[in-house]
Protein backbone atom coordinates (compact mmCIF):
# COMPACT_ATOMS: atom_id res chain seq x y z
CA UNK A 1 0.00 0.00 0.00
CA UNK A 2 2.94 2.17 -0.22
CA UNK A 3 1.49 4.42 -3.00
CA UNK A 4 -1.82 4.55 -0.83
CA UNK A 5 0.28 5.46 2.43
CA UNK A 6 2.59 8.47 0.68
CA UNK A 7 -0.28 10.00 -0.72
CA UNK A 8 -2.00 10.06 2.76
CA UNK A 9 1.00 10.72 4.90
CA UNK A 10 3.10 13.00 2.53
CA UNK A 11 3.10 16.04 0.65
CA UNK A 12 2.09 16.09 -2.99
CA UNK A 13 5.09 17.51 -4.95
CA UNK A 14 6.61 17.10 -8.27
CA UNK A 15 7.02 13.66 -9.86
CA UNK A 16 10.88 13.68 -8.84
CA UNK A 17 10.23 14.30 -5.41
CA UNK A 18 7.03 11.93 -5.29
CA UNK A 19 9.39 9.14 -6.39
CA UNK A 20 12.58 10.06 -3.72
CA UNK A 21 9.61 10.35 -1.54
CA UNK A 22 8.66 6.31 -2.02
CA UNK A 23 12.11 5.43 -1.95
CA UNK A 24 12.25 6.81 1.51
CA UNK A 25 8.77 5.16 2.45
CA UNK A 26 10.37 2.34 1.15
CA UNK A 27 13.97 2.14 2.87
CA UNK A 28 12.55 3.12 6.11
CA UNK A 29 11.34 -0.23 7.23
CA UNK A 30 15.16 -1.24 6.84
CA UNK A 31 16.91 1.33 8.39
CA UNK A 32 16.71 -0.01 11.72
CA UNK A 33 17.27 -4.09 10.52
CA UNK A 34 21.17 -3.90 11.91
CA UNK A 35 19.76 -3.02 15.40
CA UNK A 36 16.90 -4.81 15.87
CA UNK A 37 19.62 -8.04 14.38
CA UNK A 38 21.66 -7.39 17.80
CA UNK A 39 18.85 -6.64 19.89
CA UNK A 40 16.80 -9.85 19.27
CA UNK A 41 19.88 -11.70 18.18
CA UNK A 42 21.02 -11.06 22.01
CA UNK A 43 17.70 -11.94 23.12
CA UNK A 44 16.93 -15.30 21.56
CA UNK A 45 20.87 -16.46 22.30
CA UNK A 46 20.35 -15.73 26.09
CA UNK A 47 16.61 -16.21 26.70
CA UNK A 48 15.72 -18.59 23.80
CA UNK A 49 13.70 -18.39 20.92
CA UNK A 50 10.03 -18.35 21.89
CA UNK A 51 9.99 -15.69 23.47
CA UNK A 52 11.93 -13.32 21.35
CA UNK A 53 9.48 -13.92 18.25
CA UNK A 54 6.05 -13.46 20.79
CA UNK A 55 7.50 -9.58 21.41
CA UNK A 56 8.49 -8.89 17.62
CA UNK A 57 4.54 -10.15 16.44
CA UNK A 58 3.29 -7.72 19.03
CA UNK A 59 5.61 -4.94 17.95
CA UNK A 60 4.00 -5.43 14.95
CA UNK A 61 0.68 -5.26 15.71
CA UNK A 62 1.40 -1.83 17.82
CA UNK A 63 2.28 -0.56 15.13
CA UNK A 64 0.00 -1.69 12.60
CA UNK A 65 -2.68 -0.09 15.23
CA UNK A 66 -1.24 3.24 15.15
CA UNK A 67 -0.47 3.69 11.32
CA UNK A 68 -4.51 2.56 10.69
CA UNK A 69 -5.26 5.63 13.93
CA UNK A 70 -3.13 8.04 12.88
CA UNK A 71 -4.19 11.09 11.17
CA UNK A 72 -3.83 12.48 7.70
CA UNK A 73 -0.81 15.17 6.76
CA UNK A 74 -3.46 17.57 5.27
CA UNK A 75 -4.83 17.30 9.16
CA UNK A 76 -1.42 17.06 11.30
CA UNK A 77 0.74 18.39 9.10
CA UNK A 78 4.57 16.66 9.39
CA UNK A 79 3.49 15.03 12.22
CA UNK A 80 1.55 12.31 10.13
CA UNK A 81 4.81 11.89 8.16
CA UNK A 82 7.25 11.73 11.59
CA UNK A 83 4.83 9.07 12.70
CA UNK A 84 4.36 7.13 9.98
CA UNK A 85 8.50 6.86 9.48
CA UNK A 86 8.70 5.69 12.91
CA UNK A 87 6.04 3.21 13.01
CA UNK A 88 7.74 1.82 9.81
CA UNK A 89 11.61 2.06 11.41
CA UNK A 90 9.74 -0.43 13.86
CA UNK A 91 7.73 -2.45 12.05
CA UNK A 92 11.58 -3.67 10.50
CA UNK A 93 12.94 -3.56 13.74
CA UNK A 94 10.92 -6.55 14.63
CA UNK A 95 10.69 -8.09 11.96
CA UNK A 96 14.18 -8.96 11.32
CA UNK A 97 13.74 -10.85 14.77
CA UNK A 98 10.37 -12.86 13.66
CA UNK A 99 11.18 -13.89 10.41
CA UNK A 100 14.69 -14.39 11.42
CA UNK A 101 13.34 -16.69 14.86
CA UNK A 102 10.80 -18.55 12.61
CA UNK A 103 13.63 -19.73 9.94
CA UNK A 104 15.79 -21.03 13.27
CA UNK A 105 13.20 -21.99 15.34
CA UNK A 106 12.18 -24.50 12.08
CA UNK A 107 15.87 -25.67 11.53
CA UNK A 108 16.54 -26.33 15.25
CA UNK A 109 13.65 -28.72 15.50
CA UNK A 110 13.63 -30.84 12.30
CA UNK A 111 15.93 -32.90 10.14
CA UNK A 112 17.29 -32.25 6.12
CA UNK A 113 15.55 -33.16 3.68
CA UNK A 114 12.33 -32.33 5.32
CA UNK A 115 13.89 -29.14 6.91
CA UNK A 116 14.54 -27.86 3.90
CA UNK A 117 10.72 -27.99 2.66
CA UNK A 118 9.50 -27.10 5.88
CA UNK A 119 11.40 -23.37 6.60
CA UNK A 120 10.48 -22.99 2.78
CA UNK A 121 6.87 -23.47 4.10
CA UNK A 122 7.89 -20.16 6.27
CA UNK A 123 8.60 -18.01 2.67
CA UNK A 124 5.45 -19.69 1.27
CA UNK A 125 3.62 -18.35 4.40
CA UNK A 126 5.56 -14.85 4.62
CA UNK A 127 4.48 -14.59 1.30
CA UNK A 128 1.07 -16.03 1.41
CA UNK A 129 0.50 -13.38 4.22
CA UNK A 130 1.39 -11.13 2.09
CA UNK A 131 -1.18 -12.04 -0.74
CA UNK A 132 -3.48 -12.03 1.44
CA UNK A 133 -2.89 -8.71 2.62
CA UNK A 134 -3.68 -7.33 -0.50
CA UNK A 135 -6.52 -9.11 -0.85
CA UNK A 136 -8.05 -7.53 2.01
CA UNK A 137 -6.75 -4.11 0.77
CA UNK A 138 -8.32 -4.91 -1.97
CA UNK A 139 -11.66 -5.40 -0.76
CA UNK A 140 -11.49 -2.66 1.54
CA UNK A 141 -10.66 -0.23 -1.03
CA UNK A 142 -13.48 -1.34 -3.24
CA UNK A 143 -15.65 -0.46 -0.23
CA UNK A 144 -13.98 2.43 0.99
CA UNK A 145 -11.79 3.95 -1.54
CA UNK A 146 -11.34 7.06 1.06
CA UNK A 147 -9.98 5.18 4.67
CA UNK A 148 -10.74 1.34 3.36
CA UNK A 149 -6.72 1.15 3.86
CA UNK A 150 -7.12 1.98 7.63
CA UNK A 151 -9.80 -1.41 8.35
CA UNK A 152 -6.80 -3.30 6.62
CA UNK A 153 -4.36 -1.94 9.06
CA UNK A 154 -6.62 -2.48 11.90
CA UNK A 155 -7.32 -6.00 10.84
CA UNK A 156 -3.49 -7.02 10.54
CA UNK A 157 -2.99 -5.71 13.63
CA UNK A 158 -5.73 -8.25 14.65
CA UNK A 159 -4.01 -10.97 12.98
CA UNK A 160 -0.34 -9.91 14.82
CA UNK A 161 -2.06 -10.24 18.27
CA UNK A 162 -3.69 -13.44 17.77
CA UNK A 163 0.06 -14.60 16.31
CA UNK A 164 1.23 -13.52 19.44
CA UNK A 165 -1.00 -15.45 21.97
CA UNK A 166 -1.02 -18.58 19.38
CA UNK A 167 3.04 -18.86 19.81
CA UNK A 168 3.02 -18.50 23.83
CA UNK A 169 1.94 -22.26 22.74
CA UNK A 170 5.12 -23.33 21.78
CA UNK A 171 8.48 -25.11 22.85
CA UNK A 172 11.95 -24.14 23.36
CA UNK A 173 14.15 -25.98 20.60
CA UNK A 174 16.18 -28.94 21.84
CA UNK A 175 19.41 -27.52 20.26
CA UNK A 176 19.17 -24.76 22.21
CA UNK A 177 18.48 -25.93 25.51
CA UNK A 178 21.35 -28.79 25.31
CA UNK A 179 23.92 -26.03 24.19
CA UNK A 180 22.72 -23.89 27.27
CA UNK A 181 22.72 -26.89 29.42
CA UNK A 182 26.34 -27.56 28.34
CA UNK A 183 26.89 -24.22 28.18
CA UNK A 184 25.36 -22.01 31.26
CA UNK A 185 27.75 -19.45 31.37
CA UNK A 186 28.17 -18.78 27.34
CA UNK A 187 27.60 -15.06 26.43
CA UNK A 188 27.32 -14.05 22.91
CA UNK A 189 28.39 -10.03 22.35
CA UNK A 190 28.92 -7.90 19.39
CA UNK A 191 32.57 -9.07 19.62
CA UNK A 192 32.06 -12.52 19.47
CA UNK A 193 29.77 -12.01 15.90
CA UNK A 194 32.84 -13.58 13.68
CA UNK A 195 34.59 -16.09 15.97
CA UNK A 196 36.49 -17.45 13.70
CA UNK A 197 37.71 -16.76 9.69
CA UNK A 198 35.28 -19.64 8.69
CA UNK A 199 31.44 -18.05 10.68
CA UNK A 200 32.91 -14.34 8.77
CA UNK A 201 32.59 -16.17 5.58
CA UNK A 202 29.46 -18.07 5.94
CA UNK A 203 27.99 -14.10 6.98
CA UNK A 204 29.56 -12.90 3.71
CA UNK A 205 28.15 -15.44 1.61
CA UNK A 206 24.61 -14.99 3.55
CA UNK A 207 24.46 -11.55 2.67
CA UNK A 208 25.72 -11.77 -0.75
CA UNK A 209 23.30 -14.73 -1.29
CA UNK A 210 20.55 -12.56 0.55
CA UNK A 211 20.75 -8.93 -1.22
CA UNK A 212 18.32 -9.89 -4.14
CA UNK A 213 15.13 -9.00 -2.00
CA UNK A 214 14.91 -5.60 -1.78
CA UNK A 215 16.06 -5.25 -5.93
CA UNK A 216 13.62 -7.81 -6.99
CA UNK A 217 11.09 -6.78 -4.76
CA UNK A 218 11.12 -2.71 -5.60
CA UNK A 219 11.18 -3.67 -9.29
CA UNK A 220 8.24 -5.78 -9.36
CA UNK A 221 5.95 -2.97 -6.95
CA UNK A 222 6.85 0.02 -6.83
CA UNK A 223 9.22 0.63 -9.98
CA UNK A 224 6.33 -1.51 -12.20
CA UNK A 225 3.56 -0.47 -9.92
CA UNK A 226 4.21 3.50 -10.75
CA UNK A 227 4.64 2.73 -14.29
CA UNK A 228 1.27 1.07 -14.69
CA UNK A 229 -0.41 4.22 -13.48
CA UNK A 230 1.45 6.55 -14.93
CA UNK A 231 1.92 4.98 -18.28
CA UNK A 232 -1.61 2.75 -18.35
CA UNK A 233 -3.54 4.79 -15.75
CA UNK A 234 -4.01 2.05 -13.63
CA UNK A 235 -5.80 3.61 -10.26
CA UNK A 236 -4.37 2.44 -6.52
CA UNK A 237 -6.65 -0.36 -6.29
CA UNK A 238 -6.27 -1.38 -9.95
CA UNK A 239 -2.50 -2.19 -9.03
CA UNK A 240 -2.95 -3.46 -5.66
CA UNK A 241 -4.97 -5.82 -7.57
CA UNK A 242 -2.51 -6.88 -10.08
CA UNK A 243 0.13 -6.95 -6.93
CA UNK A 244 -2.47 -9.51 -5.45
CA UNK A 245 -1.60 -11.67 -8.39
CA UNK A 246 1.62 -11.32 -8.21
CA UNK A 247 1.77 -12.28 -4.80
CA UNK A 248 -0.11 -15.44 -4.69
CA UNK A 249 2.56 -16.61 -8.19
CA UNK A 250 5.47 -16.17 -5.55
CA UNK A 251 3.77 -18.15 -2.87
CA UNK A 252 3.46 -20.52 -5.20
CA UNK A 253 7.07 -20.20 -6.41
CA UNK A 254 8.33 -20.90 -2.71
CA UNK A 255 6.16 -23.80 -2.62
CA UNK A 256 7.69 -25.68 -5.34
CA UNK A 257 11.01 -24.86 -4.49
CA UNK A 258 10.59 -26.34 -1.06
CA UNK A 259 9.12 -29.48 -2.85
CA UNK A 260 11.95 -29.92 -5.56
CA UNK A 261 14.13 -29.76 -2.50
CA UNK A 262 13.00 -32.65 -1.40
CA UNK A 263 14.76 -34.19 -4.58
CA UNK A 264 17.44 -32.10 -5.99
CA UNK A 265 20.16 -30.32 -3.24
CA UNK A 266 19.66 -26.61 -2.58
CA UNK A 267 22.57 -25.25 -3.40
CA UNK A 268 22.20 -26.41 -6.84
CA UNK A 269 18.57 -24.72 -6.76
CA UNK A 270 20.05 -21.74 -6.48
CA UNK A 271 23.06 -21.85 -8.91
CA UNK A 272 20.62 -23.09 -11.49
CA UNK A 273 18.04 -20.62 -10.84
CA UNK A 274 20.10 -17.61 -10.28
CA UNK A 275 22.04 -18.16 -13.80
CA UNK A 276 18.54 -18.39 -15.01
CA UNK A 277 17.42 -15.02 -13.56
CA UNK A 278 20.70 -13.27 -14.74
CA UNK A 279 19.76 -14.58 -18.69
CA UNK A 280 16.47 -12.91 -18.02
CA UNK A 281 17.61 -10.00 -16.32
CA UNK A 282 19.59 -9.06 -19.50
CA UNK A 283 17.14 -9.21 -21.69
CA UNK A 284 14.27 -7.13 -19.65
CA UNK A 285 15.39 -4.07 -21.41
CA UNK A 286 14.16 -5.21 -24.94
CA UNK A 287 11.28 -6.75 -23.21
CA UNK A 288 10.32 -3.33 -21.80
CA UNK A 289 11.25 -1.51 -24.93
CA UNK A 290 8.32 -3.75 -27.03
CA UNK A 291 6.09 -3.79 -23.91
CA UNK A 292 2.32 -4.22 -25.33
CA UNK A 293 0.24 -3.51 -22.25
CA UNK A 294 -0.35 -4.15 -18.38
CA UNK A 295 0.00 -7.51 -19.20
CA UNK A 296 3.47 -7.52 -20.29
CA UNK A 297 4.15 -5.85 -17.34
CA UNK A 298 2.42 -8.49 -15.37
CA UNK A 299 4.30 -11.61 -17.14
CA UNK A 300 7.36 -9.27 -16.28
CA UNK A 301 6.71 -8.91 -12.45
CA UNK A 302 5.75 -13.06 -12.17
CA UNK A 303 9.27 -13.55 -13.83
CA UNK A 304 10.70 -11.28 -11.22
CA UNK A 305 8.72 -12.84 -8.22
CA UNK A 306 9.88 -16.61 -9.56
CA UNK A 307 13.48 -16.23 -10.42
CA UNK A 308 14.67 -13.40 -7.70
CA UNK A 309 14.13 -16.32 -4.48
CA UNK A 310 17.49 -15.69 -2.62
CA UNK A 311 18.06 -18.28 0.21
CA UNK A 312 15.09 -20.46 -0.60
CA UNK A 313 15.30 -23.50 -0.58
CA UNK A 314 18.64 -22.92 1.14
CA UNK A 315 17.99 -21.32 4.67
CA UNK A 316 19.15 -24.76 6.39
CA UNK A 317 22.24 -25.23 4.88
CA UNK A 318 23.36 -21.29 5.52
CA UNK A 319 21.77 -20.84 9.19
CA UNK A 320 23.04 -24.61 10.45
CA UNK A 321 26.64 -22.58 9.74
CA UNK A 322 26.17 -21.01 12.33
CA UNK A 323 27.14 -22.48 16.05
CA UNK A 324 23.43 -22.90 17.71
CA UNK A 325 24.49 -19.76 20.94
CA UNK A 326 25.46 -17.05 18.36
CA UNK A 327 22.93 -18.70 15.30
CA UNK A 328 20.65 -16.24 16.31
CA UNK A 329 22.82 -13.20 16.46
CA UNK A 330 24.58 -13.99 13.49
CA UNK A 331 22.14 -14.41 11.05
CA UNK A 332 19.97 -11.70 11.78
CA UNK A 333 22.95 -9.61 11.53
CA UNK A 334 23.51 -10.81 8.20
CA UNK A 335 19.42 -11.05 6.96
CA UNK A 336 19.64 -7.17 8.04
CA UNK A 337 23.04 -6.18 6.60
CA UNK A 338 21.81 -7.54 3.12
CA UNK A 339 18.54 -5.70 3.42
CA UNK A 340 19.55 -2.13 4.35
CA UNK A 341 22.79 -2.18 2.27
CA UNK A 342 20.56 -3.06 -0.92
CA UNK A 343 17.66 -1.23 0.29
CA UNK A 344 19.30 2.04 0.08
CA UNK A 345 20.93 1.08 -2.91
CA UNK A 346 17.80 0.12 -5.02
CA UNK A 347 15.86 2.91 -3.42
CA UNK A 348 17.80 5.95 -4.08
CA UNK A 349 20.16 4.03 -6.64
CA UNK A 350 17.11 3.20 -8.96
CA UNK A 351 15.34 6.59 -8.50
CA UNK A 352 18.30 8.44 -10.03
CA UNK A 353 19.62 5.48 -12.16
CA UNK A 354 16.12 5.56 -13.74
CA UNK A 355 16.26 9.26 -14.27
CA UNK A 356 19.30 9.89 -16.06
CA UNK A 357 19.84 6.48 -17.72
CA UNK A 358 16.13 4.86 -17.48
CA UNK A 359 15.35 1.12 -17.02
CA UNK A 360 18.69 0.52 -18.43
CA UNK A 361 20.31 2.11 -15.93
CA UNK A 362 18.05 0.12 -13.02
CA UNK A 363 19.12 -2.90 -14.97
CA UNK A 364 22.51 -2.69 -13.87
CA UNK A 365 21.66 -2.34 -10.69
CA UNK A 366 20.42 -5.43 -10.41
CA UNK A 367 22.82 -7.19 -12.31
CA UNK A 368 25.25 -6.10 -10.29
CA UNK A 369 23.21 -7.89 -7.23
CA UNK A 370 22.90 -11.29 -9.00
CA UNK A 371 26.47 -11.94 -9.69
CA UNK A 372 27.00 -10.80 -6.45
CA UNK A 373 24.58 -13.73 -5.71
CA UNK A 374 25.96 -16.15 -8.20
CA UNK A 375 29.82 -15.88 -6.43
CA UNK A 376 28.35 -15.74 -2.79
CA UNK A 377 26.24 -19.08 -4.19
CA UNK A 378 29.02 -20.59 -5.84
CA UNK A 379 31.86 -20.05 -2.15
CA UNK A 380 29.55 -20.92 0.06
CA UNK A 381 29.10 -24.81 -1.92
CA UNK A 382 32.78 -25.51 -1.81
CA UNK A 383 32.66 -25.65 1.65
CA UNK A 384 29.43 -27.01 1.71
CA UNK A 385 28.79 -30.33 -0.04
CA UNK A 386 26.23 -32.91 0.71
CA UNK A 387 28.14 -35.55 2.60
CA UNK A 388 27.32 -39.64 2.26
CA UNK A 389 25.25 -39.80 5.74
CA UNK A 390 22.72 -36.54 4.07
CA UNK A 391 22.73 -38.51 0.56
CA UNK A 392 21.57 -41.70 2.90
CA UNK A 393 19.00 -39.89 4.59
CA UNK A 394 17.32 -38.36 1.30
CA UNK A 395 17.38 -42.40 0.75
CA UNK A 396 15.85 -43.26 3.59
CA UNK A 397 13.14 -40.76 4.14
CA UNK A 398 12.22 -41.20 0.68
CA UNK A 399 11.58 -44.87 1.15
CA UNK A 400 9.78 -44.20 3.83
CA UNK A 401 7.30 -41.93 2.99
CA UNK A 402 6.84 -44.44 0.02
CA UNK A 403 6.27 -47.56 2.31
CA UNK A 404 3.76 -44.96 3.95
CA UNK A 405 2.11 -43.70 1.22
CA UNK A 406 1.40 -47.34 0.01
Amino acid sequence: MAFILNSVFFPKTDPFSTALIAAFTFSSTYILRPAGALFFGYLGDHYGRKSTIIITTMIMALCSFTIASLPSYEKIGITASIVMIVCRMLQGFSAIGEFVGALIYITETTQAPRSYLYTTLVIFFTNLGSTFALLVGTLFLLTNSEEGWRTAFYFGAGIAVIGSVARTQLRETPDFLQEKNVNPQKKTKLIDLFPSKEIRKNFWCYVGVDCLRPLYFYLTFIYLGGLLTSKYGYTYAQVITQNLFVGGVEALASLFYGWLALKVYPLEILKVRGLIFLCFSLCLPSIMDHAAGPFTIFAIQCGLMILGKGITPAYVLFLQAFPPIGRYTQAAAAHALSRVFTTLVTSFGCVIMAEYLGFEGIMLILISAILIYLISVYHFSLHHKPSENQNIVFVNTNMAARKKYR
